[in-house]
């Protein structure tokens, strides 16, 4: 019911005429939320308004449209940071968002570990406000509040912070006696924190302060909010130093000593922290990742010269190609938002190949150094350079397809081939929550195991430049359609939607591949286009029995869809024991049932095999149809055991490995306990897992793939 009263609240929003109205009610309901759960700070919300403001002036401030802006109620409470971790960012305000579902598993503030603040104020933080209200009370009664860093603080040191960051009274600190510097200059994009996460992971496994790390932000050209959040840190932790001038630095950094290790970072560019902590260990000179453009393609793996004029090596191709070329690659000069050098020494720049950042599109032309040698051009994966054209203060190399063959494992000889696989996913943290992204790259990597060049490219990146260099483009057709591309071989998998699939899509392509063998047959005679059978598949590379023993819980690896979905809400309220992974849940079900937001893919299969069993559930349209999920696949390849909704083909594919149901009670009912009375032996699932992952893997798919591609070359 609560589900249908949410739907319908949003699809009036959609009304010209209910809309003003329905925000009105909205505002009026949030500043009530906020109000009472004790939260604002009205010192600090009237330093950022620039006039003296009461706590309800405030909060009609932020819920007015100030919350857009970055206005913050309070000091332990950043906008943007918090709103990236809840769903229908930037729709609501990100406080009462926060106030209203369970706020104990939410980072706040880039300062302040409220998770861990969380689990060690049990009983409190569940009260009035959650753990932001605990806080925030301790610190109004004169208490103290231990930040990140380890420094402890109360709120008239918050304040003081505040009003100097704000009123920039703020001098260029003195060169720090360090062995590591961080500079990382910060803007406005910086505050949803994440430009932050590796130095911050960085300092904080370095908590003794063994390598003396120094991290400077520079701060000059940031938004309030990310000068806010910069002040805390730098209260927390005295290695956090502040730089509030235009000059980037430079004059500053011109002072540190010979053999200091500086790292560089531009604004707007994304970092992995194992990625910087590769850029700390190197000792031996410049260096730098590979620099991705938005879309996740190469904008450039360094600069090299031909005819004395400059080129960003593999601009335009998949980072695929750049990784192929090794671990370091020696170039003219680094071109990317950020790098590492040794002060006080030379040497030859070199681009880490395993490494990659992501930054804005790269400005043209790239800097480079005095007297410049010209280097040779690396080429992309089966291709030649074959000339060379020009650009605005470039030169562009050409390449052209290289002929090779390659032997796969029964003798057979074939053609090497670029491939392209496209998905809907988006770039970097969100699409790795995607499914469609690990499925392209376990196929890639099978394609790769029959001497293929394949790579992966988010739909940012569906048209990038270097397209035309592809031999076979494959769509893999999940949640929306994509465009056919233009290619000597365009295929198509549908592998789920397939109530949204027309005609006009499928004739786009030249072999078109379905996940269901009962769909397939209907649909190419509606269609007049025939579909091959094509299931969904898994990837023993990953998923195989370890040995590890079975528990007892229930096991939920997914979003919420922005609904209740029974298959999780269901046995929760029958109070079975569920833990659940997934970004959306929060407001549907209890906190206390989230174990992560998030789960690497490398973990899924120990999950899967130590689970008493994995839920499982389809969209209705796969579930009519008969398209299997995915997830099914890993679940028992990896030894596992689940329970899904009906859809035809389960148990012939899975057999008592997984049980299905037709309703509730039938889902009730197999969630029962004993879980084990309601599956074969342990002897009978590992048999199943052993066929499942011998007759459905990617590399037999692959070899489906490759085989109907040559028969139509």
């Amino acid at each position: 019911m609560l589900t249908r009263i949410r739907g319908l609240w949003r699809a009036a929003r959609s009304v010209p005429v209910a809309r003003t109205l329905l925000f009105a009610v909205d505002r009026v309901w949030w500043a009530r939320v906020i109000l009472r759960a004790d939260v604002v700070d009205a010192d600090f919300a009237s330093l950022q308004l620039g006039r003296r403001v009461s706590a309800r002036s405030a909060v009609r401030a932020y819920v007015s449209g100030g919350f857009r802006s970055g206005l913050s109620l309070n000091p332990l409470f950043a906008e943007r940071l918090v709103s990236e971790q809840l769903p229908d960012p930037d729709r609501v305000p990100a406080l009462y968002a926060y106030l209203a579902t369970d706020p104990a598993r939410i980072e706040t503030s880039l300062s302040w570990d409220a998770v861990t603040y969380a689990e060690n104020n049990a009983a409190p933080a569940t009260l009035l406000g959650g753990p932001l209200g605990h806080a925030w009370r301790e610190l109004r009664a004169g208490g103290s509040l231990e930040l990140r860093g380890g420094s402890v603080t109360n709120l008239r040191s918050l304040h003081s912070a505040a009003r100097e960051v704000r009123t920039r009274t703020l001098t260029a600190p003195a060169p720090p006696n360090a062995e590591v510097v961080l500079f990382w200059n910060l803007d406005q994009d910086d505050a949803d924190g994440k430009g932050l996460q590796a130095p911050l992971a960085v300092l904080s496994t370095d908590s003794a302060g063994n390598r003396k790390i120094v991290l400077i932000l520079g701060i000059a050209n940031a938004g309030n909010e990310v000068r806010l959040q910069a002040a805390q840190l730098a209260l927390g932790d005295p290695r956090v130093l502040l730089l509030d001038t235009d000059d980037h630095g430079h004059g500053w950094i011109s002072l540190l000593g010979d053999g200091t290790l500086l790292v560089q970072r531009t604004p707007g560019s994304l970092i992995e922290p194992a990625t910087l902590q590769a850029l700390m260990r190197q000792r031996t000179g410049p260096a730098a990742p590979v620099w991705l453009a938005p879309d996740g393609v190469v904008a450039s793996a360094g600069v090299m010269l031909h005819a004395g004029r400059p080129y960003r090596v593999l601009n335009g191709y998949p980072r695929e190609d750049a990784a192929a070329l090794g671990t370091e690659l020696p170039v003219t000069a680094l071109d990317s938002p950020v790098s590492a050098m040794i002060v006080g020494t030379g040497g030859t720049p070199r681009t880490l190949l395993a490494e990659t950042v992501r930054g804005r599109t790269p400005p043209g032309p790239p800097a480079l150094p005095n007297n410049p040698s010209s280097t040779p051009a690396p080429s992309p994966r089966g291709l030649r350079l074959d000339g060379w054209g020009s650009g605005p203060d470039v030169v562009i190399p050409r390449y052209v397809r290289e002929e090779a063959t390659f032997v796969l494992s029964d003798g057979i000889e074939v053609p090497r081939l670029r491939w392209a696989i496209k998905t809907a996913a988006p770039v970097g943290a969100r699409g790795e929550s995607w499914g469609e992204t690990h499925f392209a790259r376990a196929l890639a990597s099978a394609l790769e195991r029959h001497g293929q060049y394949a790579a992966v490219d988010a739909l940012p990146a569906r048209a990038r430049p270097s397209s035309a260099s592809d031999d076979v483009v494959l769509v893999l057709r999940g949640p929306r359609p994509l465009p056919s591309p233009a290619a000597r071989h365009r295929l198509l998998w549908i592998i789920s939607h397939p109530d949204e699939i027309t005609a006009s899509e499928v004739a786009g392509y030249d072999l078109v591949y379905a996940a269901s063998t009962r769909w397939a047959g209907r649909a190419s005679a509606r269609f007049g286009t025939p579909l091959r059978p094509l299931l969904q598949c898994t990837d023993p590379q990953r998923f195989t029995p370890a040995g590890r023993a079975r528990g007892d819980e229930l096991l939920f690896v997914g979003t919420a869809r922005g609904i209740a979905r029974p298959s999780v809400v269901e046995p929760l309220r029958a109070g079975r024991r569920v833990r659940v992974y997934g970004p959306d849940w929060r407001g549907f079900i209890p906190g206390s049932a989230i174990a992560g937001t998030f789960v690497p893919n490398d973990a899924l299969p120990a999950l899967y095999e130590s689970a008493g069993a994995v839920l499982n559930d389809h969209w209705p349209a796969m579930r009519r149809e008969g398209f299997v999920s995915n997830r099914l696949f890993d679940v028992v390849a990896a030894g596992g055991r689940a329970i899904s909704d009906e859809v035809e083909g389960i148990t012939d594919l899975f057999g008592s490995a997984v049980r299905t149901y037709a309703d509730v009670p039938g889902l009730l009912e197999l969630t029962s306990a004993p879980l084990s009375d309601h599956f074969g032996s342990d002897t009978e699932t590992a048999a199943i897992s052993e066929q499942v992952r011998a007759e459905h893997s990617f590399d037999a798919r692959a070899r489906s793939l490759l085989e109907d591609v040559l028969a139509c070359r």
